[in-house]
């Protein structure tokens, strides 16, 4: 059926939570317009060897669909449809990379007519330019390298001949509709694309608002403080943002190619760094003014613009420009000093006694604990509404509370730089980047104790229980032990036993499935895989009360010269 999976995702969605199913209207109307569809369906056209066949695409918000064609006699007819419900993070694709997407479903499950026939792809996507460039996404490269066993062409869509595939693509250009008969939300939509930049020579933001009308406004904004990445791309939103509200802007949608900016606007993400928390804060505060706000992701192949003016905003000659609107921005939105003086309020921690005494002059009402607090204050400094402290090599270390000490480890551990690595070279790797609290050791430790993945891939200890058996090979292929294996579940033919030979020198593997345990099947396995491949071996090692031995098997070895035989209950020394 075609699109089965968009005609079918309202069931889905309710069928995810069976505790919860309610049978909603737009479960009613698909309900319907399935039956609809059912009632009479497009007949199916059968392949013939040798000739070519036409891959069309689908994507929509929730599914990607596919079908497969035959032309003949100038008439496409469908083969098969394909068609898959995507999850949340499929459904955050970029719109190429579902039609990507759509193309390595179809290969996965059409992969019969994908082996035997030339699939020519018409569609009006860059598919052929994203899989071939070398720069491309890890998801998208593997994707290129599964395509690279078939024989798959790339054509610009004509115009659909078969009114069936006319339905089905019908759906495939939701945002061209848009542009044709915009609907009442969409009128007056301002647009709004932000950019944040940090490197060594500064910081800045490129910021480019675009009205309905295609009035264009470019500005760079320069700052004078140092900022994070992230800091920039929140900054650049909110400097945006406040241009639009000047202006009295009611309807903008913001875009950004910031996952994490975007992620933490839309509810998708939870912020956990204090300043994040108030950016976040100062964002939902700005929301009032607008009446229709959309903050949405955009790669940043299609952000260019905003990413050349904010490196415009971080270059040593921004006096020299005269055809942007250049401007400074002296402080950041957030103060940090601001965000510390809350934490300390709300908060209070391991700094607090530090800066309440080299900030305030107050000190701890036990004595010994006020000599204590002024004796180790010695080592502490505290700058902009920051506590440092100064350590052995005389570097000053920032000093954090509990929740930047969790997410300075969690980013370090398991974040984008993150490796996984052990926590004391955890600790020490902090140490190197300018942090510091008193528990930073054994929080590291805790932390890679708890993290699921450095448990599952640890290094386990291959050390046996008990000392092995030192058997000597002489040369390869000269000494094999053997065994059985089962009964295991069963297989075709009834195999249900395993008899597998392993060669002490090379550790060479012989294995061959068996029904039954008999003389007759040890000799020729003995023949067929150990003396025609490898020759004769001078030696056969067989645990203790093995059922291959017999005296038929004794006569066996001794046709073949096979002088040795060795009884040994440890066979663990292969």
């Amino acid at each position: 059926m075609s699109k089965s999976a968009e005609k079918c995702l309202p069931f889905f969605k309710i069928l995810r939570d069976p505790k919860g199913f309610s049978w909603s209207d737009d479960c009613q109307a698909a309900f319907d317009k399935l039956k609809e569809y059912l009632a009479s369906p497009p007949l199916i056209s059968k392949h013939k060897d040798g000739e070519d066949l036409y891959l069309y695409l689908a994507a929509t918000s929730g599914a990607v669909s596919a079908v497969l064609v035959r032309e003949e006699e100038k008439v496409q007819r469908p083969v098969y449809y394909v068609s898959k419900a995507l999850n949340d993070a499929e459904g955050r694709y970029p719109e190429v990379e579902k039609y990507a997407y759509a193309l390595i479903i179809s290969a996965r499950k059409l992969r019969p007519y994908f082996q035997a026939h030339k699939i020519k792809v018409l569609t009006d996507k860059p598919l052929k330019q994203v899989l071939a460039k070398p720069d491309t996404s890890g998801r998208l490269v593997k994707w290129s390298v599964e395509l690279g066993e078939y024989d798959v062409k790339f054509e610009a869509r004509p115009a659909i001949k078969s009114q069936v595939l006319a339905d089905f693509v019908g759906d495939n250009t939701p945002m061209e509709c848009m542009e044709e008969n915009p609907s009442e939300s969409e009128k007056g939509m301002w647009k709004l694309s932000v950019d944040g930049s940090s490197c060594l020579t500064g910081s800045g933001a490129g910021l480019v608002l675009t009205s309905p009308d295609g009035w264009t406004l470019e500005y760079a904004l320069r700052f004078k403080f140092k900022a994070t990445n992230n800091e920039a791309e929140w900054e650049a939103l909110i400097a945006g943002l406040t241009i639009a509200k000047h202006l009295e802007v009611q309807k903008i949608e913001a875009s950004s190619d910031s996952q994490l900016v975007v992620g933490l606007t839309n509810g998708e993400y939870e912020a956990r760094e204090d300043l994040m928390i108030k950016y976040l804060s100062h964002f939902q505060g700005m929301k009032s003014a607008f009446e229709v706000l959309r903050i949405v992701k955009v790669p940043r192949a299609e952000n260019v613009r905003a990413d050349q003016l904010s490196k415009l905003a971080t270059a040593e000659e921004l006096e020299k420009n005269q055809t942007v609107l250049v401007d400074y921005l002296d402080r950041p939105t957030i103060s940090k000093a601001d965000v510390m003086d809350i934490d300390m309020s709300q908060e209070p921690n391991w700094m607090a006694p530090f800066i309440n005494w080299m900030r305030n002059g107050i000190l701890p009402e036990d004595p010994a604990e006020a000599r204590k607090l002024v004796y180790r204050a010695n080592r502490f400094q505290f700058r902009d509404g920051i506590l440092y402290k100064r350590s052995f090599s005389f570097p000053w270390l920032r000093c954090l509370n509990p929740s930047e000490a969790d997410y300075a480890l969690r980013e370090v551990h398991e974040g984008i730089c993150g490796n996984h690595i052990g926590g004391i070279t955890l600790s020490h790797k902090l140490l190197r980047q300018g942090y510091y609290w008193p528990t930073m050791h054994q929080d590291a430790i805790d932390l890679v104790r708890k993290c699921d993945k450095c448990q599952r891939n640890a290094n386990i200890s291959r050390r046996p229980s008990q000392s092995l058996t030192s058997i000597t090979a002489p040369w390869p292929f000269a000494q094999w032990g053997m065994d059985f294996v089962g009964p295991l579940p069963m297989a075709t033919g009834q195999r249900k036993f395993l008899i597998v030979a392993v060669d002490y020198f090379t550790k060479w593997v012989e294995a061959e499935p068996l029904a039954t345990i008999t003389e007759k099947n040890t000799e020729s396995f003995v023949w067929k895989s150990i003396i025609c491949r490898f020759g004769v071996p001078r030696t056969i090692i067989i645990i203790n009360n093995c059922k291959i031995f017999s005296m038929k098997f004794e006569f066996f070895q001794d046709l073949f010269k096979i002088c040795v035989q060795h009884y040994s209950s440890k066979f663990a020394s292969v």
